[in-house]
């Protein structure tokens, strides 16, 4: 593993690589999730880099982790932006030429919105639990987050990972998505423009929902498309069902490498 800092978005980004990434070899790339960073994909980016033999890249975005805090608040649009301009910045720097995106919840989104924003470097893209379609369920359940936040000791779990910027980061996914405004969200264009294989991996217990994600996919999408909806598991299967997630991972650089 390397670590790396640089500049994309105006910001200074931190990012770990595992394998040769660049030279125009394909790589997967890694977008966490609204209160993740690098450090929560544990050690999933080294075990996705040994079981495919791809490169693997993970970025701290903008107001999380090692990079630099977030200044401001968040409107739902910053998706479009970090997985538009942003990345193609982040791609830019790596020389990438070829990238499957993986990301989970807010960076699944962001991995399906990438494929539209780069239909020639993203060649795939695989969400779990990718929080595509907002619904009132969904809204409903940001205040279980809050909740943990201010009395549960999720404030002091994040801030391992975060430090100083850790309220600002909660506070800009927070007001984001917990808002009636959060419902006008919508990338049905986004996935209708996707022509590279698509994988969307489910809780079915997700305390988000599931489901409305589901049939935005379903609904609008029209390229190679696969999706698993396992029983018992909730929003993090990429943690808690390792097995699957990478059975289904495999199964995508199959299709790709058929295409």
């Amino acid at each position: 593993m390397k670590d790396h800092e640089f500049m994309a978005g105006g910001h200074r980004l931190a990012a770990s690589t595992w394998g040769e990434v660049g030279g125009g070899r394909p790589t997967i790339v890694m977008m966490h999730g609204g209160l993740d960073c690098i450090a929560t994909w544990k050690d999933l980016p080294q075990v996705i880099a040994e079981a495919t033999g791809w490169p693997v890249l993970a970025y701290d975005r903008y107001g999380y982790g090692r990079s630099e805090p977030l200044v401001g608040g968040r409107e739902p649009s910053y998706r479009r932006e970090e997985a538009g301009p942003v990345l193609g910045e982040v791609l830019h720097h790596f020389g990438i030429r070829k990238a499957l995106m993986f990301g989970h919840s807010d960076g699944g989104a962001m991995s399906v919105l990438a494929a539209a924003a780069h239909p020639d470097v993203v060649c795939g893209a695989m969400g779990c639990s990718p929080t595509i379609a907002i619904d009132q369920f969904m809204v409903d359940a940001m205040a279980n987050a809050r909740r943990a936040y201010e009395q549960e000791g999720l404030r002091e779990k994040l801030e391992r990972y975060h430090g100083a910027g850790t309220d600002a980061m909660f506070w800009g996914w927070f007001n984001a998505w917990a808002s009636p405004k959060a419902l006008e969200w919508n990338m049905s264009a986004e996935i209708a423009a996707v022509r590279c294989p698509v994988s969307a991996l489910f809780g079915n217990q997700d305390e988000y929902g599931w489901r409305p994600s589901a049939l935005a996919l379903f609904t609008h999408g029209t390229m190679s498309l696969e999706v698993l909806a396992l029983a018992g598991q909730g929003h993090h299967p990429q943690q808690r069902a390792r097995g699957e997630t990478l059975a289904q991972l495999q199964r995508l650089i199959a299709r790709i490498e058929q295409a």
